[in-house]
């Protein structure tokens, strides 16, 4: 046997052995040991084969005759080359550059760019579809905190509506009912009083207005679509999550039969928010909602909850940024309060403080996402070229009443709002 052959030998053999130690539950300090030099052995062994074997090839390549001979095909060979960024946008450089393009070719003017298979497909209404590493700073938006689309259960759908199942008893439990049984003895059968809910997108559109000194510079012109574009869509996303009627846009969460009100404490003052309010909306939430579950304020309440104090004297409210609070957010019963400068009722009125877990609550989404189209004759009188995103959407709250505990009849919901004060 050759010495490399021996090598050979001895790392496999070094490989079974640590193989058997690996299957061992504890180690001893001598096994331990042994690992460590069996290892040391294993990579030495490795770098003296791989200097044996290139020495040898070395010397093959330098004993053989030197030969023209035709270059062997590759056959079934893939090589993955990652497209640039610049690829990936069809061509253009940025969002901007991109955009004065679709103003040129609704004037006629076709950048040979858009030859590009990426946009063979035209948008509705004349415009272009825009690739998706544009789109991807846009949609991000739609997943940021400022979003209440992001805290919903949502599905993408190809088609136009979606209808799924729901247990209307207990919306927790999957439909599914135990019991304890005796052994041998038949298991009663479980019947769940299941219902359905449906959903049908709705179109979301948002028209930005652009100067044409504006359209001038590409990279201005990208950050203030990336900005305006999705900001008003969010906030119009937003309102109908809270307050949608369901009228050619999702019910909100105010209109569904799942939430829950807690009435006013009895000579409530108009427009005050107590804390006996908020202790209640609290105790009102399903248990297993409450590690999601935050505050949805208009910020007019804010300052209310800041003196709030329970009946041991003791401030339920944690302002943001204080010692024991880290977080962006202020703490109202240890869960995050946050205020929307838009969307929710005044102050006052029921909606104005809502404490929601918006998992419960059901978006569906077109796969496509967000597109984009242009209008060169809005604003023409002004110099204006209009930009159009819209964007395909639904939502509501599957289950239609609040549930009850199993004991005592006491009613619970993921979505607890106050009454009118």
């Amino acid at each position: 046997m050759g010495k490399l052959a021996e090598m050979k030998a001895r790392l496999t053999a070094i490989v079974a052995k640590l193989q058997e130690l690996n299957g061992l539950e504890d180690l001893t300090e001598d096994q331990i040991g042994e690992v460590n030099a069996l290892s040391e052995e294993h990579e030495s062994l490795q770098k003296k084969i791989e200097a044996q074997e290139k020495m040898a090839a070395i010397t093959a390549k330098a004993e053989t005759p030197v030969r023209k001979t035709e270059a062997t095909p590759v056959v079934n060979q893939h090589i993955e080359v990652k497209a640039s960024r610049q690829e990936r946008m069809g061509g253009f450089n940025n969002m901007g550059e991109f955009l004065m393009a679709v103003k040129n070719k609704s004037q006629g003017r076709l950048d040979p760019r858009f030859k590009n298979t990426m946009f063979e497909k035209n948008a509705e209404d004349g415009g272009v579809l825009v690739p998706e590493d544009m789109i991807t700073s846009i949609a991000k938006k739609f997943a940021s905190d400022e979003s209440l689309l992001a805290r919903t259960t949502q599905f993408n759908v190809s088609g136009n509506n979606l209808t799924l199942p729901t247990d209307e008893a207990a919306p927790w439990s999957g439909g599914i009912t135990a019991y304890w049984t005796a052994e041998g003895a038949q298991i009663a059968q479980s019947k769940s009083k299941l219902g359905s809910a449906s959903w049908k997108l709705h179109k979301l559109a948002a028209l930005v207005p652009v100067t044409d000194e504006l359209l001038e510079d590409a990279v201005a012109l990208e950050s203030f679509m990336v900005q305006k574009a999705p900001e008003a869509m969010i906030h119009k996303a937003n309102s109908a999550i809270i307050s949608g009627d369901g009228v050619g846009k999702p019910t909100g969460i105010l209109n569904s039969g799942f939430k829950l009100r807690v009435t006013k404490e009895s000579g409530q003052a108009a427009d005050t928010v107590m804390a006996e309010n908020v202790i209640k909306m609290y105790s009102r939430m399903i248990p297993m909602a409450r590690s999601q579950a935050a505050w949805f304020i208009n910020p007019a309440v804010e300052e209310q909850l800041r003196l709030l104090k329970d009946g041991a004297g003791q401030y339920i409210y944690l302002a943001a940024g204080s010692q024991m609070n880290n977080s962006p957010y202020a703490l109202l019963l240890g869960r995050p309060v946050i205020p929307m400068l838009g969307s929710l009722p005044q102050l006052g009125d029921e909606g104005d403080i809502i404490f929601a877990d918006l998992s419960y609550y059901y978006t569906i989404t077109k796969t496509a996402g967000i597109k984009q189209a242009i209008s060169t004759h809005l604003y023409f009188d002004q110099d204006i070229q209009a930009y159009k995103w819209t964007f395909r959407l639904d939502g509501s709250c599957p289950f239609k009443a609040p549930v009850k505990t199993e004991f005592g009849n006491y009613e619970m919901s993921a979505i607890v709002t106050l009454e009118n004060r």
